[in-house]
């Protein structure tokens, strides 16, 4: 199996040293781990559709697979879009199912991230999931 690539994440970290330096209350590093947990959902189809590691590119607008090198069907296409939305839905879901036996307001914060970062992602935007599932069903 190859090694996991990564491209320009100089001025990345860079920012995202400062964004967790200046975060004193925490919430920043509850929604950069729904961001995590996104492209790990997108990481883990990629790995079911291809046998293979993926190329990560890092720039100040996110964190994105680079499709280019992999020959996918629209319908494969389709599910590695679905798989990072639906990944941060379902941790939403659970954590609020875990929330009724045990109360946390971090727990309640980290549902809240999962809950925005899935459905900002489904918006026909851009270089969001959204538009690419969009553009896999038309036509």
């Amino acid at each position: 199996m190859r090694h996991l690539r990564v491209r320009r994440p100089v001025l990345f970290l860079a920012a995202l040293w400062f964004v967790l330096y200046r975060d004193h209350t925490g919430l920043v590093r509850v929604g950069l781990l729904a961001a995590l947990l996104h492209e790990c959902g997108h990481v883990a189809a990629w790995l079911a559709l291809t046998k293979s590691l993926p190329v990560l590119r890092f720039s100040l607008r996110g964190i994105g697979l680079d499709a280019s090198a992999a020959l996918l069907t629209r319908g494969e296409t389709f599910l590695l879009a679905l798989a990072g939305p639906l990944t941060n839905l379902v941790l939403c879901a659970a954590v609020l199912g875990w929330m009724q036996l045990s109360a946390s307001y971090w727990g309640y914060f980290f549902a809240a991230a999962n809950l925005a970062t899935g459905l900002f992602n489904l918006l026909p935007l851009g270089e969001l999931d959204g538009r690419r599932m969009l553009q896999c069903l038309l036509p």
